[in-house]
């Protein structure tokens, strides 16, 4: 996976009806056809799993193309990792992305993915508009599966057998997002090791809330965790870059105590040493994040600790970097932060410790307790 920072260049968002509507979209992506038609310029289009997000996609992907811009449209929904995945191996030159990530179900927007060299924009196109018919009744004929070489650039990235000859149990919230059956693709059939998934099922509405872990309860997910004497839960954002770790006895792992946790796997089992950006413990944390204490783990994990509460790139590449919302970002895979792979190194962290999470934890807290 590259390490090649690509930021989201733009991002616009709306209230269905209000000010999100079809010819708003189609402005905007205009704005972006016009300048790749004249760059020869390839663009692919990706969707969530968000209300009428696929119909969405096809319109622009028919809008571009009769601009004569080079389309690929996504086959199906689509983490934003796996979008930077794409983009990594040149499939396109950049991407829009109808999603509003993890914002509340009546919310909807479009992520332009590109070079900030490009010069590409969302601004709306003030010309007038071709007429269309909605929903597309053609399919778009060139479409291309980005969810399996995600999966596959995730396999070469951790020991995933490590996990599987263990009688392991993991629970994964996929919140009705792009990640929805991932995890049980990845861990296949034939090992010991379980990941039961909840809330896979397609829903446009998100349940009437958000599909953020940090933005929900996660009630359902807590109670499976703590009643069935699982190893771990992880629960997953729409767009698959942000997580929540649920640990054995069912609560919600603090962002910094959860960064530190993933940053020590990484150094102990990948060999990684540098820089970790965590967010202060919260204000309900039983941790304390003392200079003594800090300086102590520092020196056990040959890491640097920077605490900031909402920044995921320093001056230098961090090894791991986490906000208080629980994006993650894994600097020697990937720029783009990816929830999916941080859960799967939380599975990989329980499977090779013989306490499994719970003593990681107990560890953790007894560096940190107040």
């Amino acid at each position: 996976m590259s390490v090649y920072r690509r930021p989201l260049l733009q991002a616009w968002e709306a209230a269905y009806t209000a000010e999100l509507t079809l010819d708003q979209l189609r402005r905007r992506a205009a704005t972006v056809g016009a300048a790749l038609a004249g760059q020869r310029a390839r663009c692919l289009i990706a969707f969530d799993t968000r209300f009428l997000a696929n119909l969405l996609a096809q319109t622009l992907a028919h809008d571009l193309a009769a601009q004569g811009v080079t389309v690929v449209l996504a086959d199906a929904p689509a983490p934003l990792p796996a979008i930077h995945h794409a983009l990594d191996q040149r499939i396109a030159d950049c991407a829009l992305y109808v999603s509003a990530r993890n914002r509340p179900y009546y919310i909807g927007g479009l992520l332009l993915v590109a070079d900030d060299q490009s010069g590409l924009s969302l601004d709306p196109a003030r010309d007038p508009l071709p007429p269309i018919v909605f929903p597309p009744t053609n399919p778009f004929k060139e479409t291309i599966d980005l969810r399996s070489p995600y999966r596959d650039a995730l396999r070469h990235t951790l020991d995933l057998d490590a996990i599987r000859r263990l009688p392991l149990t993991f629970f994964v919230d996929a919140m009705a997002g792009t990640t929805a059956g991932m995890v049980t693709a990845l861990f296949g059939e034939g090992g010991q090791a379980r990941a039961i998934e909840i809330n896979r099922d397609p829903d446009p509405l998100f349940a009437r809330g958000a599909p953020h872990p940090f933005e929900s309860p996660l009630n359902r997910l807590r109670k499976l965790v703590r009643e069935s004497d699982s190893h771990l839960g992880v629960a997953l954002a729409g767009d698959g870059t942000a997580l929540a770790v649920v640990d054995p006895s069912g609560e919600v792992l603090d962002p910094f105590e959860a960064s530190l946790l993933l940053a020590a796997h990484v150094a102990q089992y990948h060999r990684q040493r540098g820089l970790v950006i965590a967010p202060p413990p919260s204000p309900h944390s039983s941790l304390r994040a003392q200079p003594k204490q800090l300086a102590a783990w520092q020196e056990a994990n040959g890491m640097k600790i920077e605490l900031a509460g909402d920044s995921l790139h320093g001056e230098r590449q961090p090894v791991v970097a986490m906000t208080t919302a629980g994006e993650v970002l894994l600097g020697r895979w990937s720029t783009c932060p990816d929830g999916l792979l941080a859960g799967l190194l939380f599975c990989e962290a329980a499977a090779r410790s013989n306490g499994g999470l719970r003593a990681l934890c107990a560890a953790l807290r007894s560096q940190f307790s107040a």
